[in-house]
């Protein structure tokens, strides 16, 4: 369900069962931190013609929206979308360009989390083969730069800035930036088959300023596939995350205060 909420807190973006055949975005209004009235379908951003998948919301402070979709996909393989929020609704809408697309049947950009500034944008590049993999067979995440509206480049020390944290004993997925750019947030689990033992983590890495290395990961929570948690989302102030956890019959997003990192 990938949950995402807005810079100014007043709008949660969330995505409805992510089977890739009528996967659509959705939204909600802030009440107060742990009710949003759900208002409907983000106008925009879906597509009408089955199987479809648009999914995985992120919005920067200058109202540009981003999100995953399978547009044309693989006739065009740049499957990351842009376009401006407003109100309930996203227009202009355009592919994101940059060298940070694999540009090769069966690579995609899974997920992506963009810095509040929108300067930054952080991608997970994922490699499927239904044939040989459950789900995505690698995964790799990085970091680009904003060019121009439409174009992101991939830093040219990205791999070193996440070399504690790019394991490929993982697959990752779900990268959320803190405000400030000191605190990455994303999920992971171990590669291979996924059984009923699979543990699904929500993790952190940490840094002193925006330009260094992050630090080893730290598990934050953890729950084995029948209950997974996943992509996290936090708040501009870094005070509440709200994330996306499976539960009997159910999925629901939930919520935890900050106490300390």
């Amino acid at each position: 369900m990938e949950p995402f909420v807005s810079p100014n807190g007043n709008y949660l973006f969330f995505n409805n069962l992510n089977d890739g055949i009528n996967t659509k975005l959705y939204y909600a209004i802030k009440v107060n931190d742990s009710t949003f009235n759900y208002e409907g379908e983000l106008i925009g951003t879906n597509q009408t013609v089955t199987p479809h998948l648009d999914a995985v919301a992120d919005l920067d402070i200058n109202g540009n929206f981003y999100w995953t979709s399978t547009r044309n996909y693989p006739s065009e393989l740049n499957n990351l979308f842009h376009g401006t929020f407003n109100a309930g609704k996203v227009s202009n809408i355009g592919r994101v360009q940059g060298d940070f697309n694999m540009n090769t049947p069966g690579w995609l950009i899974m997920d992506h989390g963009i810095s509040l500034d929108g300067q930054f944008l952080y991608f997970n590049n994922a490699r499927f083969d239904s044939a040989n993999c459950q789900g995505p067979c690698e995964t790799t995440l990085g970091i680009a730069e904003k060019e121009n509206a439409s174009t992101f480049n991939t830093l040219s020390n990205s791999e070193s800035i996440l070399q504690n944290i790019n394991d490929a004993n993982y697959i990752y997925y779900a990268p959320c930036i803190s405000s400030d750019n000191l605190e990455l947030y994303y999920t992971r689990y171990l590669k291979g088959q996924i059984t009923a033992d699979t543990v699904f983590e929500i993790c952190v890495a940490v840094r002193s300023n925006s330009s260094s290395e992050f630090s080893i990961p730290r598990v934050l929570f953890s729950e084995s596939i029948s209950n997974l948690v996943e992509a996290p989302t936090l708040t501009v102030d870094k005070n509440i995350i709200y994330y996306h956890q499976k539960t009997t019959n159910s999925h629901k997003i939930m919520m935890r205060y900050r106490n300390s990192l």
